[in-house]
């Protein structure tokens, strides 16, 4: 049956050539196939990639504006910390709040901190004090502390009505305020 093939093809050579045109053909085909395959991967994946970085470049904008907040932060908190061995300055800070909210410092001490921790990066300056006023006055007292620049942590505080029935409140605190190392 062979032999019968070869003389048939033998026989008529344009039907052997288009014969093995088409051979080559759905081989070359099926080549194609596979790059394309390929191909379509490669380009879904590029795709991909160019979608998550176009995303990157979209929020550039919004990330350098976070930085900018968060180096402002840092900042201004840098400007704000205490420096223990300036008394003077850091007792003053009390002290224009006192003026400021119609009240009377009766005891400010600025008390020795304890040494950092491990991890700490800011120091904790403490401080033991006690005002006098109306209670209005010990409430601005206490506003102004809060949203004053110096960052403070009120530690413990105590409220209780001055004798002599003029209404004068007495507030103690024990807060601290955050310093450079």
């Amino acid at each position: 049956m062979l032999d019968r093939l070869k003389d048939f093809l033998r026989a008529k050579p344009f039907f052997s050539t288009c014969l093995a045109v088409f051979g080559l053909s759905l081989l070359g085909i099926g080549w194609i196939a596979r790059q394309t395959a390929a191909y379509e991967m490669e380009l879904a994946r590029v795709t991909n990639q160019g979608t998550e970085t176009l995303g990157l470049v979209a929020m550039r904008n919004m990330l350098e504006n976070e930085l900018k907040l968060v180096n402002d932060a840092i900042r201004r908190t840098d400007e704000n910390l205490v420096i223990e061995d300036n008394l003077a300055e850091n007792l003053w800070y009390f002290y224009s709040i006192e003026g400021r909210t119609q009240t009377r410092l009766t005891e400010l001490r600025q008390l020795d901190p304890p040494a950092l921790a491990t991890g700490e990066t800011y120091l904790r300056v403490p401080y033991e004090l006690s005002a006098s006023g109306d209670f209005v006055g010990l409430g601005e007292f206490l506003r102004q502390l809060e949203i004053g620049p110096r960052l403070i942590h009120i530690k413990e505080f105590s409220l209780r009505r001055e004798t002599g029935g003029d209404e004068l409140l007495s507030l103690d605190l024990s807060v601290q305020l955050l310093g450079r190392p």
